[in-house]
């Protein structure tokens, strides 16, 4: 179709060109036309500037109105040459017959002023003319015209090229009869006028079809034409040196021959007007045929379209299904087989159905071309899809391993943990209570790395616990999990904030990778300030440090590895920000790092709020507390993780096995103790004597019972009861090495047990 298409289209620009050609020929014959007629009119101005040469003051008349005649058509004949679109070869000829037309003033003058003018130079001058525009008929036959149309052009240019002929032996009769007798010159010149005649009529007769002699001789007829055969059989027969004996004058010679010319002139116009008819059917024809061929291709283009529409939407719909399917499988069915092929789903038939899935193959109807791309793009897909299942699956195995791996590593460290709080709980020594705790706090650090890897693997860290957990329990936890924890500061947290349980351990370990980052890349001396707040539905949490900060291309590298976790070999040396991001991904975080030259890092968390609860506000109230109670026990502190843990805090045993009397309102002032106590009096003597002052206040109140403020009312009798004037003296101050140094690691140890212990039983 195509081809056809093509050959047909390749036929109408011929068919066009040879339309534009048959235009062309069209007005290249008219101007012939218009060139005939411009012949004519030359032929009578000459033959008048004859008779004006051979009877002087006679004809003058008769020329000035011939050479009007003639300026009308030269006109005419520049306008017709300037809009038609002469061929090549002609454009030289025009030019020159422009140039002999454009003397032809001069030459009008010199025939009816100059005396010293010579009718032989004025008749060359116009037989150059003449012959040039018989030449334009004559190269009329040359155009692109039907063979029988150029045989009609050319058999014209012959009949003017006769009646040119008659023309110059007219004017040359006339230069005989003003010289008074025929010379051998003159002679020579009739009878070469006269043969010209008789061979172009030939020649008119040979090449124009067989009625056009008919019609010259039929029209040739009459007694002028009679007169004029006469007498140029007279001329003819003159021998040279007598005088001619024609009975006539030049002007009735002239009139005679004049006649005949005219009427042959008129057989010119005639044969001509049908040219140009035949020449104009023909041009008419190509543009239909042009117009034929157009239509056709026009026919042919549609039933392409159509076919080409009904064919493009067979396979549009094919493609657009093929289309739809392969992206199905590269952007859904591919990404969820091997999302699914996790650490929890990488046994044997579970990878079977998933890779079965994946590897649906796409359906395509018929035998064509889209069904073959179809079936190769099913091959390519199976195999991409075993190929990316197997690697899923060796993936998936790989981290169920290390999972396990940091479940049994877990287990023992927890274990370990467990020992250490054993042996913490029962020893009162100093260093070695000290030492439990760095091995305390060791441990501690070791589990997060664990969780680290269980994150990296596939798992998660931690264990989901069912109750919430406070926000500032879960700050305090993670700080619990880092080396530097004592240059963490939490300068503002909401409370009321409760962290779900399922997310609170994985949250925990997020913040205390942050916070690591922050206390290793920051002054050793400087503190990481905290700050979490409640706004709207979301809780921010700002992490805050004073170290040298980020260069652009480090800051763009840590956003991309929290938004883009990698799993290359920098992971395993840095693994913080990688987990980072994968808690963020899985929980639905939002993190925003910000840094600045020399400016310190801030770290934005935003935590939606689907995994967090906000407590009602409840009002506080002044209520007294009783008169007496035994010393409430130390809540336990709120554990990451898991529930609250049930070994008792050290620091608690330590309260309660060695009280302070200044804590127990029953008890008496204890000598030995008084050396441990910062006092300016002592400790007994000051607690006796500051629970006389309700006594003393007691009878000062306003009428509605509230307490009215007296000068020294609040300070004991004792110190009442001196004299202004005497200062007292202060008490030096004693402490018990051996005592301070166990009291403030029982502190310290019952710290790690309240902020840094998360269940065992993970």
């Amino acid at each position: 179709m195509a081809t056809i298409v093509a050959l047909t289209g390749l036929n109408v620009v011929s068919a066009a060109g040879r339309a534009a050609d048959a235009g062309r020929a069209r007005e290249v014959v008219a101007v012939g036309g218009v060139a005939a007629r411009l012949i004519a009119s030359l032929q009578r101005e000459r033959a008048a500037a004859a008779l004006t040469f051979a009877v002087p003051g006679g004809a003058g008349a008769d020329y000035k109105g011939r050479s009007a005649d003639t300026d009308a058509l030269v006109v005419e004949f520049a306008d017709g040459v300037a809009s038609t679109r002469l061929p090549d070869s002609l454009a030289p000829l025009v030019a020159r017959i422009r140039m002999e037309l454009a003397g032809l003033t001069g030459l009008r003058q010199k025939v009816s002023t100059a005396p010293d003018a010579v009718l032989s130079v004025v008749t060359f001058r116009y037989r150059s003319m003449i012959s040039d525009l018989i030449s334009y008929r004559q190269a009329l036959g040359q155009v692109d015209v039907s063979s029988a149309t150029a045989n009609g052009l050319r058999s014209v240019a012959a009949l003017s090229e006769a009646i040119e002929s008659a023309s110059l032996l007219q004017v040359a009769a006339v230069r005989v009869m003003a010289a008074g007798r025929l010379t051998p010159a003159g002679q020579q010149e009739i009878v070469g006028a006269d043969t010209g005649i008789t061979e172009a009529l030939q020649t008119f007769a040979d090449l124009g079809p067989g009625g056009w002699p008919a019609l010259l001789n039929s029209r040739l007829s009459g007694p002028q034409v009679l007169q004029a055969e006469r007498l140029q059989s007279l001329l003819t027969r003159s021998q040279p040196g007598r005088e001619l004996a024609l009975g006539t004058d030049a002007q009735g010679w002239s009139a005679a021959v004049g006649a005949r010319i005219d009427l042959m002139h008129g057989v010119e116009a005639d044969l001509d007007t049908g040219l140009l008819r035949a020449v104009t059917s023909e041009r008419d024809a190509q543009r239909q045929a042009a117009l034929i061929a157009v239509a056709v291709v026009g026919v042919l283009l549609l039933v392409v379209v159509v076919v080409g529409a009904v064919v493009a939407r067979s396979l549009t719909r094919s493609l657009v299904r093929l289309q739809s399917d392969a992206i199905d499988v590269a952007q859904n069915r591919l990404p969820q087989m091997v999302g699914e092929l996790d650490v929890y789903n990488a046994d044997p038939a579970t990878v079977q159905r998933l890779l079965a899935v994946a590897a649906e193959p796409i359906l395509a109807d018929g035998a064509d071309e889209v069904a073959s791309v179809a079936a190769a793009f099913n091959k390519v897909t199976q195999s991409a899809v075993r190929l990316a299942g197997e690697q899923a699956a060796t993936r998936a195995g790989v981290g169920a391993i290390l999972v396990a791996l940091s479940r049994r590593l877990q287990r023992r460290a927890d274990g370990m943990m467990a020992s250490l709080d054993l042996l913490e709980k029962d020893e009162h020594d100093p260093d070695r209570l000290a030492s439990l705790f760095q091995l305390d706090h060791t441990a501690t650090l070791i589990r997060r790395l664990i969780f680290n890897l269980r994150i990296l693997a596939g798992g998660r860290g931690g264990t989901p616990r069912q109750d919430a957990v406070s926000l500032r329990d879960l700050l305090r936890a993670a700080t619990a999990e880092i080396d530097h924890y004592t240059r963490v500061n939490a300068v503002a947290v909401d409370d009321g904030v409760q962290v779900d349980g399922e997310v609170a351990a994985e949250l925990i370990h997020l913040l205390a990778e942050l916070l690591d980052n922050a206390t290793q890349f920051s002054p050793p001396d400087s503190a990481v300030e905290v700050e979490a707040r409640h706004v709207g539905d979301q809780v921010h949490v700002q992490i805050r440090d004073e170290g040298v900060g980020m260069t652009p291309d480090g800051l763009e590298t840590a956003r991309r590895r929290i938004a883009h976790p990698p799993m290359d070999h920098q992971t395993a040396e840095r693994m913080g920000l990688p987990v980072v991001g994968m808690i963020a991904q899985r929980l639905g975080l939002r993190i925003e790092i910000r840094a600045e030259a020399h400016r310190g890092t801030r770290v934005d968390l935003t935590i939606p709020g689907k995994l967090f609860r906000v407590l009602p506000a409840t009002p506080r109230t002044s209520a007294a507390p009783p008169a007496e109670h035994a010393p409430a026990r130390p809540a336990a502190w709120p554990l990451p993780g898991g529930p609250a843990a049930t070994v008792e805090p050290v620091i608690y045993h330590e309260l309660t096995s060695h009280r302070s009397a200044w804590f127990d309102p029953q008890a008496a002032p204890d000598p030995q103790a008084e050396t441990a106590e910062l006092a300016l009096v002592g400790a007994g003597s000051g607690r006796h004597a500051m629970a006389g002052i309700g006594a003393d206040l007691a009878g000062h109140a306003t009428d509605g019972g509230l307490p009215v403020r007296q000068p020294g009312e609040h300070l004991g009798r004792q110190l009442r009861s001196r004299p202004p004037e005497e200062s007292p003296v202060p008490v030096a101050v004693q402490r018990d090495p051996n005592r301070l140094r166990q009291r403030m690691s029982a502190f310290q140890a019952g710290l790690g047990q309240a902020g840094r212990r998360t269940p065992t039983n993970q």
